[in-house]
């Protein structure tokens, strides 16, 4: 079952599923930080960007209002930090957690990043990439978020389903609302490619998910 409804400017959602007996799905996960702040992709880091260098050089994906994320780099101090400091470089889907220590959401952080301020001070958490394999018969039980301007889509809830089953049996390494998909199948493309993908009756789907630490 699909339901689609929403302007360009809301958020857009689906449910993602069809009917049937369902099985247990089978899962993968890989992890892509390690523990240590001071480590080489550390999950929880900061960024001191200096305004010496003109433009921030930030894309900053604020659809999901209470999970905001990179959506990409595109120089200025951004760009001149990850070359000075690549063991702490700032990334594609590296969520931003603070803006010179105060707690960001997606209705202020535009506002704070525009501070006048000669250096900003970022906090980011890297998400933890997992791959979760699904084996049909059965609805996949969730409901899936975007705006025209996201980065990649997001899981919005979780209903009766294989999604739900899993996080049932493996609740270390479940998938939880605000975490992004970035591919099915191993095909990322874009959000309507995905979604498509989504949609597709093939018999076992692969999903790259975004995992994000409650913070």
């Amino acid at each position: 079952m699909w339901c689609c409804c929403a302007t360009e400017e809301q958020d857009k959602q689906f449910d993602v599923g069809d009917d049937g007996s369902r099985r247990p799905p089978m899962v993968e996960v890989q992890k892509t930080f390690a523990d240590d702040d001071e480590a080489e992709g550390a999950a929880v880091f900061t960024a001191s960007l200096s305004r010496n260098h003109g433009l921030l050089g930030l894309s900053v994906d604020r659809s999901d209002t209470n999970c905001v994320v990179i959506r990409d780099v595109t120089g200025g101090a951004a760009g001149a930090w990850n070359q000075l400091m690549p063991h702490k470089e700032i990334r594609t889907y590296d969520q931003v957690l603070e803006v010179n220590g105060e707690l960001v959401n997606g209705d202020d952080i535009a506002r704070k990043l525009e501070a006048d301020a000669q250096e900003i001070v970022l906090k980011f958490r890297r998400p933890e990439e997992r791959k979760v394999v699904l084996e049909k018969p059965g609805r996949l039980g969730i409901d899936v978020n975007y705006r025209k301007t996201s980065v990649k889509p997001w899981i919005a809830s979780i209903s009766p389903g294989l999604v739900a089953d899993w996080n049932k049996e493996n609740p270390d390494i479940a998938a939880l609302p605000h975490d992004r998909i970035t591919a099915v199948n191993e095909v990322a493309g874009n959000i309507d490619t995905i979604l498509e993908k989504l949609r597709s009756p093939d018999k076992r789907l692969v999903l790259t998910v975004m995992h994000y630490e409650a913070y």
